[in-house]
Protein backbone atom coordinates (compact mmCIF):
# COMPACT_ATOMS: atom_id res chain seq x y z
CA UNK A 1 0.00 0.00 0.00
CA UNK A 2 3.04 2.41 0.72
CA UNK A 3 4.13 2.03 -3.07
CA UNK A 4 0.73 2.90 -4.60
CA UNK A 5 -0.69 5.47 -1.93
CA UNK A 6 1.55 8.57 -3.85
CA UNK A 7 -0.21 7.03 -7.26
CA UNK A 8 -3.57 6.66 -5.68
CA UNK A 9 -3.55 10.60 -4.34
CA UNK A 10 -2.38 12.11 -7.53
CA UNK A 11 -5.34 10.79 -9.18
CA UNK A 12 -7.98 11.24 -6.75
CA UNK A 13 -6.48 14.77 -6.35
CA UNK A 14 -6.22 15.38 -10.28
CA UNK A 15 -9.92 13.98 -10.73
CA UNK A 16 -11.09 16.29 -7.84
CA UNK A 17 -9.61 19.41 -9.00
CA UNK A 18 -11.03 18.89 -12.96
CA UNK A 19 -15.11 18.34 -10.55
CA UNK A 20 -14.28 21.09 -9.13
CA UNK A 21 -13.19 23.40 -12.14
CA UNK A 22 -15.67 21.66 -13.78
CA UNK A 23 -18.35 22.86 -11.65
CA UNK A 24 -16.91 26.49 -11.75
CA UNK A 25 -16.81 26.76 -15.26
CA UNK A 26 -20.89 25.32 -15.42
CA UNK A 27 -21.47 28.28 -12.19
CA UNK A 28 -19.64 31.06 -14.49
CA UNK A 29 -21.13 29.71 -18.07
CA UNK A 30 -18.03 29.50 -20.01
CA UNK A 31 -18.98 28.63 -23.07
CA UNK A 32 -18.92 24.80 -23.23
CA UNK A 33 -17.53 24.30 -26.67
CA UNK A 34 -13.85 25.32 -26.07
CA UNK A 35 -11.90 22.58 -25.78
CA UNK A 36 -11.14 22.95 -21.65
CA UNK A 37 -14.66 22.96 -21.44
CA UNK A 38 -14.83 19.90 -23.84
CA UNK A 39 -11.93 17.96 -22.37
CA UNK A 40 -13.66 18.42 -18.80
CA UNK A 41 -17.26 17.43 -20.10
CA UNK A 42 -15.71 14.16 -21.28
CA UNK A 43 -13.32 13.67 -18.54
CA UNK A 44 -16.21 14.16 -16.03
CA UNK A 45 -19.60 12.75 -17.55
CA UNK A 46 -19.56 9.16 -17.17
CA UNK A 47 -19.17 10.07 -13.11
CA UNK A 48 -21.04 12.98 -13.46
CA UNK A 49 -24.17 12.26 -15.52
CA UNK A 50 -25.95 9.50 -13.27
CA UNK A 51 -25.28 11.54 -9.95
CA UNK A 52 -26.97 14.55 -11.61
CA UNK A 53 -29.73 12.33 -11.77
CA UNK A 54 -30.21 12.05 -8.06
CA UNK A 55 -28.66 15.28 -6.87
CA UNK A 56 -29.17 18.75 -9.54
CA UNK A 57 -28.13 21.48 -10.57
CA UNK A 58 -29.54 24.59 -8.52
CA UNK A 59 -28.50 28.22 -9.65
CA UNK A 60 -25.60 26.83 -11.52
CA UNK A 61 -24.17 24.85 -8.88
CA UNK A 62 -23.67 21.70 -10.05
CA UNK A 63 -23.89 19.79 -6.61
CA UNK A 64 -23.23 16.48 -7.99
CA UNK A 65 -19.72 17.43 -9.26
CA UNK A 66 -18.99 18.27 -6.01
CA UNK A 67 -20.58 15.72 -3.76
CA UNK A 68 -18.21 13.34 -6.22
CA UNK A 69 -14.86 15.53 -5.64
CA UNK A 70 -15.65 15.02 -1.46
CA UNK A 71 -16.45 11.19 -1.64
CA UNK A 72 -13.29 10.62 -4.10
CA UNK A 73 -11.24 12.31 -1.18
CA UNK A 74 -13.36 10.81 1.85
CA UNK A 75 -12.30 7.78 0.12
CA UNK A 76 -8.84 8.25 0.10
CA UNK A 77 -8.17 9.26 3.28
CA UNK A 78 -9.90 6.65 4.88
CA UNK A 79 -8.38 4.06 2.23
CA UNK A 80 -5.32 5.17 3.93
CA UNK A 81 -6.88 4.72 8.03
CA UNK A 82 -8.59 8.03 8.68
CA UNK A 83 -11.72 8.01 10.64
CA UNK A 84 -14.58 8.72 8.73
CA UNK A 85 -15.87 11.79 10.09
CA UNK A 86 -12.47 13.12 9.57
CA UNK A 87 -12.06 12.28 5.89
CA UNK A 88 -15.50 13.74 5.55
CA UNK A 89 -13.95 16.97 6.57
CA UNK A 90 -11.04 16.64 4.60
CA UNK A 91 -13.12 16.04 1.80
CA UNK A 92 -15.42 18.76 1.96
CA UNK A 93 -12.15 20.57 3.34
CA UNK A 94 -10.18 19.86 -0.19
CA UNK A 95 -12.88 21.25 -2.43
CA UNK A 96 -12.85 23.93 -0.40
CA UNK A 97 -8.86 24.34 -1.11
CA UNK A 98 -9.33 23.55 -4.77
CA UNK A 99 -11.59 25.94 -5.56
CA UNK A 100 -9.60 28.69 -3.71
CA UNK A 101 -6.36 27.81 -5.78
CA UNK A 102 -8.51 27.82 -8.87
CA UNK A 103 -9.48 31.41 -8.28
CA UNK A 104 -5.95 32.65 -7.41
CA UNK A 105 -4.42 30.92 -10.28
CA UNK A 106 -6.79 31.97 -12.60
CA UNK A 107 -6.18 35.93 -11.41
CA UNK A 108 -3.03 35.69 -11.36
CA UNK A 109 -2.99 33.94 -14.96
CA UNK A 110 -5.27 37.50 -15.70
CA UNK A 111 -3.26 39.67 -14.19
CA UNK A 112 -0.19 38.52 -16.25
CA UNK A 113 -1.92 38.08 -19.57
CA UNK A 114 -2.90 41.57 -19.04
CA UNK A 115 0.38 42.99 -19.65
CA UNK A 116 1.35 40.82 -22.55
CA UNK A 117 -1.86 40.17 -24.43
CA UNK A 118 -3.90 42.87 -23.56
CA UNK A 119 -7.45 41.13 -24.54
CA UNK A 120 -6.39 39.75 -27.85
CA UNK A 121 -6.08 35.73 -26.80
CA UNK A 122 -8.37 33.79 -26.77
CA UNK A 123 -7.87 32.17 -23.61
CA UNK A 124 -8.35 36.07 -22.14
CA UNK A 125 -11.85 35.78 -22.35
CA UNK A 126 -12.00 32.19 -20.56
CA UNK A 127 -9.95 33.36 -17.61
CA UNK A 128 -12.37 36.86 -17.76
CA UNK A 129 -14.68 34.56 -17.28
CA UNK A 130 -13.64 32.39 -14.82
CA UNK A 131 -12.89 35.30 -12.33
CA UNK A 132 -15.76 37.78 -12.95
CA UNK A 133 -18.04 36.52 -10.75
CA UNK A 134 -15.35 37.10 -7.46
CA UNK A 135 -14.32 40.15 -9.00
CA UNK A 136 -17.50 41.98 -9.52
CA UNK A 137 -18.23 41.83 -6.23
CA UNK A 138 -15.04 43.34 -5.54
CA UNK A 139 -15.35 46.02 -7.64
CA UNK A 140 -18.56 46.91 -5.91
CA UNK A 141 -17.40 47.59 -2.46
CA UNK A 142 -14.08 49.24 -3.58
CA UNK A 143 -13.89 52.77 -5.00
CA UNK A 144 -13.67 53.90 -8.20
CA UNK A 145 -10.00 54.75 -8.91
CA UNK A 146 -10.06 55.61 -12.60
CA UNK A 147 -8.16 52.74 -15.14
CA UNK A 148 -6.36 50.94 -12.59
CA UNK A 149 -8.42 47.94 -11.29
CA UNK A 150 -6.90 47.30 -7.91
CA UNK A 151 -9.82 44.01 -7.76
CA UNK A 152 -7.37 41.44 -8.87
CA UNK A 153 -4.83 42.39 -6.31
CA UNK A 154 -7.65 42.31 -3.66
CA UNK A 155 -8.83 38.86 -4.52
CA UNK A 156 -5.33 37.67 -4.13
CA UNK A 157 -4.26 38.93 -1.03
CA UNK A 158 -7.59 37.95 0.48
CA UNK A 159 -7.41 34.25 -0.93
CA UNK A 160 -4.07 34.43 0.63
CA UNK A 161 -5.46 35.77 4.14
CA UNK A 162 -8.59 33.08 4.35
CA UNK A 163 -5.90 30.38 3.62
CA UNK A 164 -4.00 31.61 6.28
CA UNK A 165 -7.32 31.38 8.59
CA UNK A 166 -8.31 27.97 7.57
CA UNK A 167 -4.99 26.76 8.32
CA UNK A 168 -4.81 28.66 11.57
CA UNK A 169 -8.59 27.08 12.55
CA UNK A 170 -7.59 23.58 10.82
CA UNK A 171 -4.32 22.88 11.31
CA UNK A 172 -3.07 19.67 9.55
CA UNK A 173 -6.50 18.93 8.39
CA UNK A 174 -6.02 22.29 6.52
CA UNK A 175 -2.80 21.03 5.28
CA UNK A 176 -3.40 17.83 4.14
CA UNK A 177 -7.02 18.80 1.98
Amino acid sequence: MDVLAPIISIVISFFGFVLVLRAWLQFCRVDPYIPISQTLMRLTNPAVIPVSKLIPTVKGINFAALLIAVGLVTFQFILFGVDVPRAVLIGLLSVVKTFGQILFFTTLIRALMSWISQGNHPLDYTVAQITEPVLKWIRKILPRTGMLDFSVMVLGFGLLLINSGLYRVFGQLWAVA
